[in-house]
């Protein structure tokens, strides 16, 4: 019985040892397939709504608004970018750092930075992952009508594809209910 709990224990310790030395994935930011959707505002906390927008390539993805990457530069931020290609891999975007400084910032608060980031990959993968954060944000593309964001969300559970569902993020505003009046 000592032997058993003895050997337990062991097996214990080395599940917790081999768990805790995974490092995380990194995925390069050339393998990701185009377009893209980035959601941002994840952290409710903020009152920051949550965002999905389309990123049509990689050197989309690498420029970010001033005002945006001011609360996103937060190294103690819990809550990064989220990144889902069309092959719905699933990634967070971390270490996030812009080629300008806060006097650039000021200057330019509504201007395009680029920025430089490492891409983290989820443990949550595909289809079903990407419909479900991408239809809990509070908006979609740059349709800010929090109504037509909702139309369009409630679609998003029925596509079958990324190609489907970036289609409906990126789409222009009034599109939707046009699409749903033929569902």
């Amino acid at each position: 019985m000592r032997k058993a709990l003895s050997l337990l224990a062991c097996a214990a310790w080395a599940g917790l040892l081999l768990g805790c030395s995974r490092a995380p994935v990194v995925v390069p930011v050339d393998s990701l397939t185009y377009p893209a959707v980035l959601i941002t505002g994840i952290r409710p906390t903020l009152g920051v709504a949550h965002v999905a927008r389309v990123v049509v390539d990689k050197e989309d993805l690498s420029h970010m608004r001033s005002e945006l990457y001011s609360g996103l530069s937060d190294t103690e931020a819990t809550d990064p970018p989220i990144v889902i290609d069309t092959t719905a891999n699933i990634s967070d975007m971390t270490q996030i750092k812009g080629e300008h400084g806060g006097l650039w910032m000021m200057a330019h608060p509504t201007g395009m930075m680029p920025i430089t980031f490492t891409l983290i990959q989820r443990k949550q993968q595909g289809i079903e992952a990407a419909r479900a954060l991408i239809a809990d944000c509070v908006y979609l593309g740059h349709d800010l009508d929090t109504e037509r964001s909702q139309l369009r969300s409630e679609r998003i559970p029925r596509a079958t594809s990324m190609a489907e569902i970036v289609a409906i993020v990126d789409e222009m505003p009034g599109a939707d209910e046009a699409a749903n009046s033929r569902d």
